[in-house]
């Protein structure tokens, strides 16, 4: 390494001042082009992060203005509570509640399937909506008509707490 050092040291000697400037100034060129290079990548990241903070920042301020709107929203529900007697008792009571009638019902640990008939679909919507406002999430549901236009439904649903 000394001889490294030696060498370069002696040919630097052998230069005239003119070809010394010069070398000094291409290796102060060299350190800034280096310098440039190595920092402009964080000054762009930089700039990129700045704005998508401010992005952001709007977009928590237009949210946080907006908190009382959704405070004031509410599920359509009302607050009557539809959960009185057993599981059977409230499904019957939905039912006779919207014009339809219960054909069959079974129970098991988590489900809960029954067959209602009815003369209008609406009245289905509406039995639908009072019982997820009751506490029972329907899972499935199979309709048909039949040739009286009377409509016959299958559904699978499942208590849920709330």
């Amino acid at each position: 390494m000394n001889k490294l050092r030696f060498y370069i040291t002696e040919k630097f000697n052998l230069l005239q001042a003119r070809e010394k400037r010069l070398l000094y100034f291409g290796l102060a060129l060299s350190l800034l082009c280096l310098a440039f290079i190595s920092v402009n990548p964080l000054l762009s990241k930089h700039t990129k992060l700045s704005q998508e903070l401010e992005l952001l920042k709007s977009d928590f301020i237009w949210i946080s203005s907006k908190v009382s709107v959704v405070k004031k929203l509410e599920n359509a529900c009302s607050s009557r509570n539809y959960k009185r007697g057993t599981t059977e008792d409230q499904i019957k009571n939905l039912a006779r509640r919207n014009l339809l009638s219960v054909n069959s019902f079974e129970q098991t640990e988590d489900k809960i399937k029954f067959q209602l008939s009815g003369s209008d679909a609406n009245q289905f919507l509406d039995f639908y909506s009072q019982a997820s406002c009751s506490g029972y999430k329907v899972d499935q549901v199979i309709m048909t008509t039949s040739l009286k236009n009377t409509y016959d439904a299958t559904i699978v649903a499942a208590p849920v707490e709330f």
